[in-house]
């Protein structure tokens, strides 16, 4: 089974909550139920019932309850349902702006919707009351002078994202004025909310619930009573949409129960029979709500406005006193207050009316002098907003001027195109009688040229048969170079062996004067067999058939072994070293040809160094992107005006030394196939440096 009951009474400590009589018995059966369902899609509507029914609790277990339901909708793909359990834990988490942000990052990555954009939407809402809440006065200020800069000079054009922008601006001004600029914002956010689509009730919900609060405080009866009304329908709207779903257990009773003590609040406005049915409606829904009953134990505000109404002064005033000094009625002590004096005075007691009369005037006078500063705040923010519509009216103005200018320039060029293109026409004209002239002109060039273009395919047929007689003459010469190397080196081969064996035959007392021999015989061996794999190497890379087999190495390695097999073959006169601070690097290239640049600069060297040192080092360049490989050497050095004929084809500056001149033409050549290059360090000035560059790939690129 996919939940069980037991786990979920563990875990959530659903059997712990408080319930009562039916309630209990249908959770009972719905967890009884839930232990039997064996997918995700099963558990989802009996988990949703679940959370509906602990909503009239509001313990820890009611958003564990959401959270889980929030996993299981996910796993089975219920977009719908996984949006809704987040706006239940928005609502539960108003007041922790990381839980609203957390929960907002797990909206957006459900798939784009129209419910998506709302939920989102509702938790900003929900985050732009945390920040209205707790931001100090000057950062509240500046946000609010950002967000009117936005709304009046670069409005957002998605409704969502506009009705985000305007309730933080209505909450904003909230906390600092409370009037007709806070009301105008109101109304303006109204009508973007009225423009959403008829099942997006959760917006609607809590827009007519702020607006409904609003509107009472400032003492707007009519729209406080309409804006209330209109909640009480999206309630019965609320309602039967989750009944339709298999919902039946969503509570509303004491969300009715707050709307109807607001709309007694104005009973001074309203009709005889209007009190009656508000009051009769607030005390069905107190006795059906648990919430309700507490909030009520604590502000019997009903009972006290009902007395108030029917003038029960001796009802009334022990329930105003009862209540009057708990902070939860803090927002409604001066109306108390009120009332308290108009009941004491009505009972004959002077006493109390004058100690709450005192109080009364205390309050009053607190209100004015914040009405007054809330009056030079308005007028602040009236005229920043009109400030910056004069910015944008001349921005507009000048936008106007440039289009204008824009317009008349385009005028000018029109008709000066005009003009032009009668004066092309003209031209037109003269030339056709030209062209006329020069048809039997170009009949004539059109045979020559026809005769010149049988020419030029002829000459195209010769040169491609000559150009694969060329290929062919080099295909002969690169099989020819290669046959002639297989040929060359087994007989050299051979000579060394023997040369070898005539000295391991020989008598001890003719022994060394044969090794001698026999070692300059296996170097000139050597060094023949060197000239005819440079030529070889040559022709290979000429013909294009150098093949290359890249893969990770380990350089340094590579380069020690080089400098070992070189330090061997040179005489005790010379110090072949390699750097060893040098990193230790993993490239992606061609071992093979890599070692093969390195041995010929070490060969190189060591022909014109006798006295002195030859070292090898490399580093990565300061990008990173290359790998720098030197060769240094204290030789006979080259002249600066030589470092690149160098690398030319059988050059060779010094006519003794050995080699045909073709090792460093080669060296170039593969470096350059490498990616890299190979160039000569001409402001070395203790010998010669050679500089080999190669791509710093590390086999992930």
């Amino acid at each position: 089974m996919l939940l069980s009951g037991i786990v979920l009474l563990s875990n959530l400590n659903i059997s712990a909550m408080p319930r009562q009589g039916e309630g209990l018995r249908i959770m009972r059966t719905l967890e009884g139920r839930l232990a039997e369902a064996t997918t995700p899609k099963d558990s989802i509507l009996l988990l949703e019932n679940i959370f509906d029914l602990s909503q009239s609790y509001r313990t820890t277990a009611s958003d564990s309850l959401a959270e889980l339901t929030y996993h299981v909708a996910r796993r089975a793909g219920d977009d719908a349902t996984a949006l809704d359990m987040l706006r239940q834990r928005a609502n539960y988490y108003s007041r922790y702006d990381s839980v609203l942000n957390s929960l907002r990052g797990l909206a957006l990555e459900l798939p784009e919707s129209d419910d998506r954009s709302a939920t989102v939407t509702f938790i900003d809402i929900m985050l732009n009351s945390y920040y209205a809440r707790n931001l100090d006065e000057p950062e509240r200020s500046q946000r609010l002078h950002d967000e009117l800069e936005r709304i009046t000079v670069n409005p957002p054009e998605d409704i969502y994202d506009r009705i985000t922008l305007l309730h933080s601006i209505c909450v904003n001004i909230s906390h600092s004025v409370k009037g007709e600029l806070l009301i105008r914002y109101i109304e303006k956010l109204g009508e973007l909310i009225d423009r959403l689509p008829a099942d997006n009730l959760a917006l609607s919900n809590t827009f007519y619930v702020q607006s409904a609060i609003i509107y009472t405080e400032a003492g707007l009866s009519e729209k406080a009573i309409a804006a209330d009304h209109r909640l009480l329908d999206i309630m019965d709207s609320l309602e039967q949409h989750y009944s339709r779903i298999g919902r039946p257990y969503r509570d509303y009773d004491a969300n009715r129960y707050i709307a109807y003590t607001r709309l007694l609040s104005n009973w001074e406005n309203l009709p005889q029979d209007s009190v009656q049915s508000y009051y009769d409606n607030a005390m069905t829904y107190l006795s059906r709500s648990s919430r309700a009953t507490v909030s009520n134990s604590i502000s019997p505000r009903p009972q006290i406005y009902y007395a108030m109404a029917t003038q029960d002064y001796s009802k009334a005033m022990p329930l105003i006193k009862g209540c009057i000094d708990y902070p939860a009625n803090k927002p409604y002590k001066r109306k108390l207050l009120k009332y308290l004096i108009e009941c004491a005075d009505a009972l004959g007691d002077k006493e109390t009316v004058l100690k709450a009369s005192q109080e009364y005037i205390a309050m009053l006078e607190l209100l004015i002098d914040r009405r007054i500063e809330d009056s030079y705040k308005e007028i602040q923010i009236i005229y920043d907003v009109y400030d910056m519509k004069k910015q944008m009216a001349q921005l507009e103005a000048e936008h106007n001027s440039s289009r204008f200018n824009n317009q008349r320039l385009i005028i000018i060029i029109s008709v000066c195109s005009i003009l032009l293109l009668a004066g092309l026409l003209i031209i037109s004209m003269r030339l056709y009688r030209k062209a006329r002239k020069l048809t039997t002109t170009l009949v004539d060039s059109n045979k020559a040229l026809a005769l010149e273009s049988a020419n030029l395919r002829q000459s195209q047929a010769e040169l491609t048969k000559a150009r694969d007689q060329a290929q062919r003459t080099n295909d002969f010469k690169t099989n020819f170079i290669k046959n002639m190397s297989r040929e060359v080196s087994i007989p050299l081969k051979a000579v060394t062996e023997y040369t070898h064996l005539i000295v391991d035959c020989s008598e001890s007392e003719g022994k060394p004067y044969l090794e001698r021999y026999a070692e300059l015989v296996e170097l000139n061996c050597g060094l023949l067999n060197s000239i005819v794999n440079d030529v070889l190497h040559l022709s290979e890379i000429d013909s294009d058939t150098v093949s290359l087999n890249s893969s990770l190495f380990d350089l340094y390695k590579t380069a020690s072994l080089s400098v070992d097999t070189i330090a061997r073959r040179i005489g005790n006169g010379v110090d072949v070293s390699f750097d060893t601070a040098s990193p230790r690097l993993q490239i992606y290239s061609d071992q093979r040809r890599v070692q093969q640049i390195i041995n010929n600069l070490l060969n190189n060297a060591a022909k014109f160094t006798t006295n002195g040192k030859i070292t090898l080092s490399y580093d990565l360049s300061n990008d990173r992107r290359m790998v720098v490989i030197s060769v240094s050497d204290t030789g006979i050095g080259i002249p600066a005006d030589q470092a690149e004929r160098i690398f030319d084809r059988f050059v060779k500056l010094d006519k003794e030394a050995q080699g045909v001149g073709l090792g460093l033409t080669i060296s170039r050549m593969l470096a350059r196939l490498l990616g890299g290059d190979l160039t000569l360090d001409t402001t070395y000035k203790h010998g010669a440096r050679f500089v080999l560059t190669l791509p710093y790939k590390d086999g992930r690129s």
